[in-house]
């Protein structure tokens, strides 16, 4: 029998009324350079080719991380149900474990396809053709808050449609393929499965049970074979356990468990059991919390527990021991937690391979999830570095996990891996100095080790001692360079990495790759050296430049629609740590250097040419807008001209890919001249929002040839830059003065469409902000004069025509 009950989890969906909720979407996120919810290859990762562990990473793929570094490895029987499936950095990829729930989200049941139509391609050879059966049981129920839960459980499992059709097999060759015995049986047997599918009531009924309308088997003639007597009073009783009549089923069971000569008496007495169990969950009150876990009778489970127990220990025919022990553990699951966890995770951890290694991961997996991924225990995969939660929070939630990180030192492993707070480094220090042999603690001190630590040297010292052929290598060699980088010692540092990066590459792993290059980005002594490394292997395009770059050239699909857009599918892009050093450290001299450097690809230094030369505009250097300008692609130099006044200028408003920064990834200068659909248009007055502080630039790393005074001067200019404000606030101010200085200057009136434009299709019209807030207030003062200024000066101007929509922009979430 199959062993996983399939109630759990329910498919719930809240839904309450009186809310009104507009999604604004679609919803991007930075492009991908190093995979931080699974590992790059799901096979090598099974096989032992770790890369670096992130604490990111879904509890599944950290459990099989745990074996290896324990000593152990997955033997390929092990390793065989979990397929292979394409990393994506969403929080629900990984290893495809069924049922793991690795995203902390509820595991959905589809109905499962198979099982149930093999048997009706088997009764239909015997019988005229049936109707198509639906495994899952779905019913409603409202609560007096005024939402409901929609629930499904797998009610009829793959297991009894394969015993239907043995058994179906079995009785064709002893009455006959045509005998009015077989017709009969299957008749009872179509009854049996008409009670599996459907939907309840919208209402449960006071006890708790859903709803239902059986299809009862009718007792067998008189005069039929013993054996198919035998068969009804089974199928009877199976057929009140699918309209869940639990304690008619159980009474039915128990008489036939009594018939030993019956061929179902030893499986009834499991089937009592089973009986019991799902009754305890259908009959739990359902206004119960019990942490996220579907609520049960605890009566109802233990006595299931009891007749598991004794079963186990008499062997009885007709159903295996193994089918009873795994019905024993769902149960033991839910009755004694700790007790079984430290069970599943001593066969998880150990290094003897464990037989039931699949079905135990789902287990612990579930039952972790659920408990955990309500609380601050992992940081969560939003924008924000903790998501919104605070150091706190994720104390204070590590602190009230205790019990259940005593349970087992893998779970305690996992939780201390995986939680930011300070009491989980601590403790992740306290267990690797207890066992300094240990490589999981190992990993898990050093990856939340700093460089003001005290017990560093100790550290590094045992991370030294780890050969290349440990599957904990590239994980502890990346911290320890990453400390010693931290503390000073970049050169040492870098006289490694040349060494260990073969080691790296024979890994396979292109995040481990990345990041690796991204370190040796830090120890690089000079500007040039610096530049080599910026650029990465970008392993997934997922970001709102990649969309407008891809809209652009869908645009350009009608031969009337022009754009300055490249096909340019380079391999390489700057990602995250190196674009803060261009945004935030690196001053106009510099910026300028790395634009003419040839140590980068051509449109990779062509992005901060341009980038350079918006913030010598911006900031007004002369000399810097003239180093850049030969750089600009030719369409831009023919709008901007020289220098750093009005026609630069509107040559930036012209192009809504022009801003200040870098983006991480795919840049937006790719499609600069293009105006895409979710506002990410020119710049906002926050552009370094999502970063420690709003306008308050995330300070780049420690680098090797960033000098002290070059940061110093890059982050002055930086600051200089955010002061503008946005480019509606800042341009807009400008070309007004500029407008109200030079009133016959012919380009004015193109001009102030082009800022109504802006406005119209930038932060400020995509802004989720009332019009308290002062800037957005500002913008509307310059938009409302520009539109006076251009119906009274410009009355018969074409762009005056043009600008009619725009004068006064309607403010819209989403």
């Amino acid at each position: 029998m199959k062993r996983s009950f399939s109630l759990l989890p329910l498919v719930v969906a809240a839904i309450f009324p009186f809310i009104s909720v507009q999604a604004c979407g679609p919803f991007f996120s930075e492009d991908v350079f190093v995979r931080k919810l699974s590992a790059d290859s799901p096979d090598d990762f099974l096989g032992g080719k770790l890369g670096v562990l992130l604490p990111t990473y879904n509890r599944a793929d950290l459990t099989f991380a745990y074996r290896y570094l324990n000593g152990g490895a997955l033997s390929p029987e092990e390793q065989k149900p979990f397929q292979s499936a394409k990393s994506s950095d969403q929080p629900a990829s990984g290893l495809s474990v069924k049922g793991a729930n690795n995203s902390g989200n509820p595991t959905y049941y589809n109905e499962p396809e198979g099982p149930a139509d093999l048997w009706l391609g088997a009764r239909d050879r015997y019988a005229p053709p049936q109707s198509e059966i639906h495994p899952v049981k779905q019913y409603n129920v409202v609560y007096r808050a005024g939402f409901f839960l929609a629930g499904q459980y797998e009610n009829c499992q793959a297991d009894a449609f394969r015993t239907a059709v043995t058994t179906l097999e079995s009785r064709a060759r002893a009455w006959g393929p045509h005998s009015s015995e077989l017709a009969d049986w299957i008749k009872a047997q179509d009854s049996v499965f008409s009670n599996c599918g459907g939907a309840g009531d919208a209402h449960f009924p006071p006890e708790g049970k859903p709803a239902v309308h059986p299809s009862q088997p009718s007792d067998a003639p008189v005069n039929a074979p013993l054996l198919l007597r035998q068969d009804r009073a089974y199928q009877q009783a199976a057929a009140q356990f699918y309209a869940a009549q639990f304690a008619a089923s159980r009474a039915s069971f128990q008489n036939v468990a009594k018939d030993t000569s019956s061929p179902w008496h030893g499986i009834a007495r499991y089937l009592v059991a089973r009986t019991l169990i799902r009754e305890a969950f259908l009959s739990a009150k359902k206004d119960d919390s019990q942490e996220g876990m579907a609520d049960f009778n605890p009566d109802l489970m233990k006595q299931a527990q009891r007749n598991l127990e004794t079963m186990r220990g008499e062997n009885p025919q007709g159903i295996s021991l193994h089918a009873i022990q795994q019905m024993l553990n769902l149960v033991r699951l839910r009755t004694e937690p700790l007790a079984r966890l430290h069970e599943i995770s001593s066969a998880l951890a150990g290094s003897k391979p464990d037989p039931d290694y699949k079905q135990d991961l789902e287990d612990l997996n579930w039952y972790l999830n659920n408990k955990l991924d309500s609380t601050a225990i992992r940081a969560d995969f939003g924008g924000e570095e903790f998501g919104g939660r605070s150091l706190p929070d994720f104390n204070n939630a590590f602190n009230e996990v205790a019990d259940l990180s005593s349970s087992s030192t893998l779970i305690d492993w996992l939780i201390t891996f995986q939680s930011p707070s300070e009491l989980a480094k601590k403790h992740a220090f306290v267990e690797w100095q207890r066992r300094r042999a240990n490589l999981p603690w190992l990993v898990a001190a050093l990856t939340k080790a700093s460089a003001d630590d005290s017990q560093l040297p100790a550290l590094l010292e045992d991370a030294k001692k780890v050969n290349p052929s440990s599957p904990a290598w590239t994980t502890i060699t990346y911290h320890r360079l990453r400390l010693l980088i931290d503390s000073g010692h970049a050169a040492d540092a870098r006289r490694e990495l040349e060494s260990d990066f073969p080691h790296v590459q024979a890994t396979g792993s292109e995040s481990a790759l990345n990041l690796f290059t991204g370190l040796r980005m830090r120890t690089a002594p000079t500007l040039d050296a610096g530049l080599v490394d910026a650029p990465r292997k970008i392993l997934e395009r997922s970001s709102e430049q990649q969309a407008a770059l891809d809209e652009c050239f869908n645009v350009m699909q009608d031969p009337r629609r022009k754009y300055d857009c490249k096909e340019d599918r380079s391999p390489v892009e700057f990602s995250r740590d190196a674009v803060d050093i261009f945004n935030n450290a690196l001053p106009l001299g510099d910026l300028a250097r790395a634009a003419q450097s040839k140590a980068l690809p051509v449109t990779l230094s062509q992005s901060i040419a341009m980038m350079t030369w918006v913030r010598a505009v911006l900031l007004k250097s002369e000399k810097v807008a003239a180093q850049m300008f030969p750089l600009l692609p030719q369409k831009l130099q023919l709008q901007a001209g020289p220098g750093i006044g009005f026609h630069p200028q509107m040559a930036i408003l012209r192009n809504p890919g022009l801003r200040p920064f870098l983006d991480p990834g795919v840049q937006r200068s790719a499609s600069y001249d293009f105006v895409e659909s979710f506002a990410d248009n020119w710049w906002c007055g926050d552009w370094s929002s999502g970063y420690s502080e709003k306008n308050a630039p995330r300070p780049a790393e420690s680098v090797a040839f960033l000098s002290p005074a070059m940061r110093d001067a890059g982050e002055k200019e930086t600051a200089a830059l955010l002061a503008l404000g946005g480019a509606e606030e800042y341009l807009g101010s400008q070309i007004l003065d500029y407008a109200r200085n030079h009133p016959s200057d012919p380009d004015i009136p193109e001009t102030l469409y082009l800022t109504l434009r802006m406005i119209r299709y930038g932060c400020y019209h995509a802004s989720s902000e009332v019009d308290a807030n002062k800037q957005n207030d500002r913008v509307a003062s310059i938009a409302r004069e520009i539109g006076s200024l251009m119906r009274g000066r410009y009355p018969r101007d074409p762009w005056t025509k043009k600008a009619a929509p725009y004068v006064w922009p309607s403010k819209k979430n989403g």
